[in-house]
């Protein structure tokens, strides 16, 4: 468990979306953490594909709250990341975080992927969706 004052909810992300192999321009992609029972505590970040079908997100984190520094806690963090695309949603990363540090989602590699809009999603390890990570 992360031993800084900020918490690592969703590692920085990095990808492209295809469609049949190409790059797809103007996909909406929202990625979300759910930490806690508010909704309002859940951050929320949109972006867009660009002419080559790549997006990125920044880092989601959070301060870590006074009592959390004296109590022990089991983090979990339920992260996804939807793809919009001309009237359709893909399920492109639904993950169970189970810590605060940065990048252990995929046990200490950075999130990037290749999100081929054409794939059925799957399951790989402990993340479903069509983003693979390369």
């Amino acid at each position: 468990m992360g031993t800084s004052d900020r918490w690592v909810l969703f590692s920085e992300v990095n990808g492209t979306v295809l469609q049949d192999g190409k790059p797809v321009q103007g996909a909406e992609l929202v990625a979300k953490a759910e930490w806690s029972e508010n909704d309002a505590d859940n951050p929320t970040q949109h972006t867009v594909t660009d002419e080559k079908g790549r997006f990125s997100f920044p880092t989601i984190e959070r301060k870590r709250g006074f009592l959390h520094r004296f109590l022990p806690t089991q983090p979990m963090v339920h992260q996804t990341i939807v793809i919009k695309y001309q009237g359709v949603e893909y399920e492109a990363w639904v993950h169970g975080k189970a810590d605060y540090d940065a990048n252990t989602e995929l046990d200490g590699r950075p999130l990037n992927f290749v999100c081929e809009l054409t794939s059925k999603p799957e399951a790989v390890g402990t993340h479903y969706g069509i983003c693979k990570p390369v």
